[in-house]
């Protein structure tokens, strides 16, 4: 069974339709974007909607204080690193705050992801693939090879291996059939003008549960 996180999220109707869709998770960015919250934002919106999935922080580079200072205000499951955290940095994190640390690793770009797979394999928890952009480091509707997949698989051995960048209702079909994705991160791919749509976001999760042929409830399995 595929699960699905929904990124990037700033208001408490999306909040709810996620939690009534059995969505995995959901993600709060507290990196500078155009989809960031502060922690004070993001408690309250999670305080608004009963039983909503587990929340993901996400952060850039952050220090330990930064990351400190908004999981003592929000009720986090799991902190995603998506800058050039050490595992040194991820390890501590995890053995500090007793949460997942996911760490996101870029595709397409100069580092082998495979490589930097073994580095990080002991101090983290899951693996995000995202697609290499110079110019920033995540949440860009930007789709890598998937052919790369089968070997980032391998390479994750035991660890969750999350699929991100450019996912959408219209390709996420064969991301599951084809690819058999554990798990998938997707934003933008479910907004319209840059605000998540109800709609794209039903036609997404439907399309995975039709594919899997299933109509039980996506519950979280950390």
């Amino acid at each position: 069974m595929t699960r699905i996180k929904i990124c990037g999220i700033k208001q408490a109707d999306t909040l709810e339709l996620l939690r009534d869709l059995g969505v995995d998770y959901v993600g709060f960015v507290f990196a500078p974007s155009k989809r960031q919250v502060d922690a004070a934002s993001a408690t309250a919106l999670l305080a608004s909607v009963t039983g909503h999935p587990p929340a993901v922080g996400v952060f850039v580079n952050p220090t330990m204080e930064e990351l400190a200072d908004v999981v003592a205000q929000v009720p986090l499951a799991v902190i995603q690193l998506h800058g050039q955290e050490s595992p040194a940095f991820c390890q501590e994190a995890r053995d500090r705050f007793g949460l997942q640390v996911w760490k996101a690793l870029a595709v397409g770009g100069e580092e082998d992801a495979t490589r930097e797979i073994g580095r990080y394999t002991d101090a983290v928890d899951a693996f995000l693939f995202d697609t290499y952009d110079p110019s920033q480091a995540g949440g860009t509707g930007k789709r890598f090879s998937w052919d790369h997949i089968p070997r980032l698989q391998e390479k994750c051995g035991e660890k969750s291996c999350i699929i991100a960048g450019g996912i959408n209702p219209e390709n996420v079909a064969e991301l599951v059939g084809r690819y058999k994705a554990e798990m998938i991160d997707v934003s933008s791919g479910v907004e319209t003008d840059g605000v998540k749509d109800g709609e794209k976001i039903k036609t997404l999760v439907e399309r995975v549960k039709a594919h899997e042929g299933s109509s039980g409830s996506y519950a979280s399995r950390a």
